[in-house]
C-alpha cells in the first residue's frame, strides 16, 4: 500500500531533524565528482582543475534553480549562467536570465529597453531539465510593443491577451530571457521584472517537508548537464573535429535554443604550433551572428577581460562581405583582425549562431588547422 501525502511529508521531515537530508546530499554530491574522471576526458592537471571548479559552478545554478528561485508563485528573474557559471557553450555576447513559472497562473513581465540589439524572452517546458527545455512560447524585442520612454509590459498565460502576449501551455515551466549585446562596452541591457497575478500562497516561505526533493533536482541538473555535455563533446570530438557544419537544431532547441537562432557547434583541438582559420561565405541578412570558444567543459572562455567571441558589430569584413576568424595560441598580428586567443587552452567547445535569418544559412562554416608559423604567408 502507497504512503499517503501525509505519511510522505512527515517523513521528509524526520529525515531532517536526523540529519539524513544532508548526509545523502554530501554523499551523491561526493559520487557527482566521479563524473569529471570519467573515460574519455582529459587527465591532465588544468582540465581536471576546470572539472571539479565547474561542479561548484553548476551546483550553484542547480541550487538557485530549484532551491532560491524555485517558487513559481512568487517569482523572480535569476541567472542560471553568468560571469562565473558557465553552462553548455553560454553566449559571451548574452546576458541570460531564468526564472520558474506555473501554467496554473498569469504573469506580468515589465521593464525599460535599454539599448542592447536583441532581447527574447522563451517559454519551455521540462523544469530547466536541460535535455527537455523545448519552447512553448517565443517573443522578442522585434515584435514587442514599447512606450515613448522604452517601457514595455508582456501577458503571460495559457488564454491570449490584447497587447505583447507571451502564450504558456500545460507544459510551461520556466523562463528563459537572451539579451545580445553588438557591443556590451557602449549598450544599456533591458531592466526586466515579474510578478505572479493570483498566487495561491500567502508567502514565499520554506516548506520544509519540500527541501530534500529540492536538493535532489539541483544534484539532478549537475549530473545531467554533466552528461549531456559529455554526450556532445564526445560526438564532436568523434565526427567533426575542428569543423564547424550546422548542427541538428532540434537537438539544440531541446535543451533550450532559441528557435530565432540557427547553430554551429562542435569541437576544437589544437597544438601549440597550431591554428585554427575559419571563413564564412554567404552570411544571411540577420539581427545578428557570433562565433565563440569555450574550455574543454563547454564553458565559454574568461569573456570579462579577452576577446573569445565576434560577431557581426565587432567584426571585420573580407572585401567581398565574408569573414575570416583565426582560433590561435598567440596574437598572428594586424592581417587577422578576427582573433580569438585559445587562452592557453589545448581544447574546448566552439558554437556558432546566426540570429533572426529566416532562410540563407550556410550549410557549415569552412574551416582549416594550420601552421602558425605559416599564417603570415597566407
Amino acid at each position: 500500500m502507497s504512503e499517503s501525502k501525509e505519511e510522505k511529508t512527515m517523513e521528509a521531515e524526520e529525515r531532517i531533524l536526523t540529519g539524513h537530508v544532508w548526509s545523502d546530499f554530501c554523499d551523491r554530491l561526493k559520487a557527482a565528482g566521479e563524473l569529471v574522471r570519467a573515460d574519455g576526458n582529459p587527465t591532465d592537471l588544468m582540465n581536471q582543475a576546470l572539472g571539479y571548479r565547474y561542479l561548484t559552478r553548476i551546483l550553484r545554478a542547480g541550487l538557485e534553480r530549484s532551491v532560491d528561485y524555485a517558487d513559481p508563485q512568487y517569482p523572480a528573474f535569476y541567472r542560471l549562467a553568468d560571469e562565473t557559471k558557465k553552462v553548455l557553450n553560454d553566449n559571451p555576447d548574452n546576458y541570460y536570465e531564468n526564472c520558474a513559472v506555473d501554467p496554473r497562473f498569469d504573469y506580468r513581465i515589465f521593464g525599460q529597453r535599454g539599448s542592447v540589439k536583441w532581447f527574447s524572452v522563451g517559454v519551455k517546458a521540462g523544469g530547466g531539465n536541460v535535455e527537455s527545455m523545448a519552447s512553448t512560447g517565443e517573443i522578442d524585442s522585434s515584435q514587442l510593443s514599447f512606450d515613448e520612454e522604452g517601457r514595455f509590459e508582456i501577458w503571460m498565460s495559457r488564454e491570449k491577451k490584447p497587447g505583447n502576449w507571451l502564450p504558456m501551455t500545460d507544459a510551461s515551466s520556466n523562463i528563459v530571457v537572451r539579451q545580445t549585446f553588438g557591443d556590451r562596452k557602449k549598450e544599456q541591457r533591458a531592466e526586466l521584472q515579474i510578478e505572479c497575478l493570483n498566487p495561491e500562497r500567502a508567502n514565499n516561505n520554506l516548506v520544509p517537508g519540500d527541501l530534500e526533493d529540492q536538493l535532489g533536482q539541483a544534484l539532478t541538473f549537475l549530473e545531467n548537464t554533466l552528461a549531456l555535455g559529455s554526450t556532445w563533446t564526445t560526438t564532436y570530438r568523434q565526427t567533426t573535429l575542428n569543423e564547424l557544419p550546422a548542427h541538428h537544431q532540434p537537438t539544440l532547441l531541446a535543451a533550450g535554443g532559441d528557435p530565432t537562432i540557427h547553430y554551429y557547434q562542435s569541437h576544437w583541438e589544437l597544438a601549440p604550433d597550431e591554428a585554427l582559420l575559419i571563413k564564412i561565405e554567404g552570411m544571411p541578412d540577420c539581427q545578428t551572428w557570433n562565433f565563440q570558444l569555450s574550455n574543454y567543459w563547454m564553458e565559454s572562455l574568461e569573456h570579462r577581460f579577452f576577446e573569445v567571441c565576434v560577431n557581426k558589430f565587432t567584426a571585420r569584413y573580407e572585401a567581398d562581405g565574408s569573414i575570416e576568424i583565426v582560433v590561435a595560441h598567440e596574437d598572428p598580428g594586424p592581417r587577422y583582425a578576427n582573433w580569438l586567443t585559445t587562452l592557453g587552452h589545448d581544447q574546448g567547445g566552439m558554437l556558432g549562431r546566426i540570429v533572426g535569418a529566416t532562410s540563407g544559412w550556410p550549410e557549415a562554416w569552412k574551416t582549416e588547422v594550420v601552421h602558425f608559423c605559416d599564417l603570415g604567408d597566407r
